[in-house]
């Protein structure tokens, strides 16, 4: 069921009680997380943290963890999944789902009150009651008045129950056919902080960084991100106008601005910046033997010396600094690139330079799937690199991890681009990063494969076509996700459909573990019968 009342259906009914916190492993669900943790010490919410990877984390963490707990708080996992069936609860205990995957589990929509949906998104076009289930009494009045109401009722009954199910899967086929994003979670966890009185620099940060990455890993529709980001734009404003003058260079602050779209130019060179930059780069065809030729243009039209834009931007001329979003803008359209500026949340902080939205996205998804830390430590790590004052280490170790885990990506993309990596099979283009190569330790998690499938994607010859990226992941097995054509346009993914379908043509010992349907995992030595019971589907 969905709440009607944010502050007093959710929030009001934590307090005074222990509360489980199941958080999911990645950008949105670590903002929002960190929007609740400061909300609960604020209100002595006593709470166990635990992030989970899966469905099968979430089972086993809610198992270990469930003693004593009659509240648990579910963060971007939970949503599309049958809550009750699959943990088995006590008949007491609450589950508060704040999950942005879609579509919501229609068990969970129409739940007693056990599951209680903090938000509703727009786009889902729930079905109604009466036509997902049917009271099964009716069935057996059928036969006990079989002999009495003839045989024509009976069939005429059958009939109606047949017609009945008939629509119902039709329903429910279009209603999961897509799997797709909603609203930010941590854009919700704003709107009870703000309902709560509760809404500072750090909270507004926070869901500011969720806002972007929906936006800069295309989550979300461009349309869909601007109205997402409204209400935040609209606290930002109010904090601005709330500040006190005198105040204003001594805090942390939220403030938005235009900016080069660009990860992490501040902490790296331009060129690098440029060379690495996943909505740019590509068009760049920097794969191509022409490739440092543009780029070297580029820089030229815009007026950077080489000199200038090889070393640390922070170390640049001034004056070149201050121009360029000017030459970015300017250069952009006679090379056929996107708008590189956008407006972007920036955080400004006392005696220290301002730090993008944009960056700390990428520094986060560069902690959760660290090469050599630990998940559930790079989880903390994450938590860290949100902080809005003092120094902050976690965003530095999260920034130079990052660009390592975008030279990985750049490489590889333009790797599997100049040696015609990009396989054709039907109605999709795949590509597979294989075991030992240097690329691989870098994707082996599901954010920073997607990464370089969207790099591969855009600079794909042809039209936008379908696109499937592999890369091993652990025990012989290998991970699998499938990217839309149009990812930026129109990111609903049919592809968790597509794979369910497929494990169970191919008999391939297929793993839906992951909450986005869209990502699998299976053995390496099935993925071929696997792509060809797929390519079969969807030819």
């Amino acid at each position: 069921m969905f709440i009607e009342d944010i502050r007093n259906d959710f929030y009001n009914v934590l307090l005074g009680n222990r509360v489980l916190l199941l958080v999911h492993y990645d950008v949105d669900a670590v903002c929002a997380c960190k929007i609740l943790q400061d909300l609960f010490k604020c209100d002595n919410i006593s709470y166990t943290l635990v992030p989970v990877g899966g469905i099968s984390d979430l089972k086993t963490a809610y198992d270990e963890n469930n003693e004593e707990i009659k509240y648990v708080v579910l963060v971007n996992c939970g949503g599309t999944i049958d809550l009750v069936d699959i943990l088995q609860p006590e008949e007491d205990v609450v589950f508060f789902v704040l999950d942005s995957h879609k579509p919501t589990d229609i068990c969970n929509v129409y739940s007693d009150g056990q599951v209680r949906l903090i938000y509703k998104d727009d786009e889902e076009n729930i079905p109604n009651f009466d036509d997902i289930f049917r009271d099964d009494e009716e069935d057996e009045a059928e036969f006990e008045s079989e002999g009495r109401e003839g045989i024509e009722a009976v069939v005429e009954r059958r009939r109606a129950r047949k017609a009945w199910e008939e629509r119902r899967h039709t329903l429910m086929f279009n209603y999961t056919q897509f799997s797709y994003y909603g609203k930010p979670s941590a854009c919700v966890a704003l709107e009870i902080a703000a309902r709560a009185s509760r809404c500072t620099a750090a909270t507004l940060w926070s869901a500011a960084v969720a806002a972007a990455a929906h936006e800069a890993l295309h989550y979300r529709s461009p349309a869909r991100c601007l109205l997402d980001a409204e209400p935040l734009h609209r606290y930002v404003a109010a904090a601005q106008r709330h500040a006190a003058d005198d105040d204003a260079h001594r805090v942390a602050r939220v403030i938005v601005e235009k900016d080069a779209w660009l990860p992490l130019y501040r902490w790296w060179s331009l060129e690098a910046a440029l060379s690495h930059a996943g909505a740019l780069a590509p068009h760049l065809r920097l794969h191509a033997r022409s490739g440092a030729v543009r780029l070297r243009q580029l820089l030229a039209d815009m007026g950077f010396p080489l000199q200038q834009a090889r070393q640390a931007y922070r170390s640049m001329d001034v004056e070149l600094r201050r121009s360029l979003l000017t030459a970015l803008e300017s250069a952009a359209p006679k090379h056929k690139l996107p708008v590189p500026t956008r407006a972007t949340f920036l955080l400004q902080r006392p005696h220290a330079p301002p730090v993008a939205a944009l960056d700390t996205v990428y520094a986060i998804m560069a902690l959760i799937e660290h090469e050599t830390i630990p998940s559930a430590e790079g989880f903390q790590h994450a938590l860290a690199a949100l902080q809005v004052s003092g120094e902050n280490e976690a965003l530095k170790q999260g920034t130079a991890a990052a660009r390592r885990a975008l030279e990985a990506v750049a490489r590889l993309a333009n790797s599997i681009l100049s040696s015609r990596g990009l396989m054709l099979a039907g109605p999709f283009n795949y590509f597979i990063v294989q075991e030992g190569s240097p690329e691989a330790g870098s994707l082996r998690g599901p954010l920073w494969l997607r990464e370089a499938a969207r790099w591969v994607s855009r600079a794909a010859p042809g039209a936008p076509r379908a696109l499937l990226a592999s890369a091993p992941h652990a025990a012989a097995n290998c991970l699998l996700l499938g990217l839309p054509p149009r990812f930026d346009h129109e990111p609903r993914n049919l592809f968790g459909a597509a794979f369910e379908q497929a494990a169970t043509k191919s008999g391939a010992s297929v793993s839906l573990d992951h909450v986005d349907s869209s990502i699998i995992t299976l053995p390496v030595t099935q993925r071929a019968q696997f792509l060809d019971a797929l390519t079969a589907l969807l030819a």
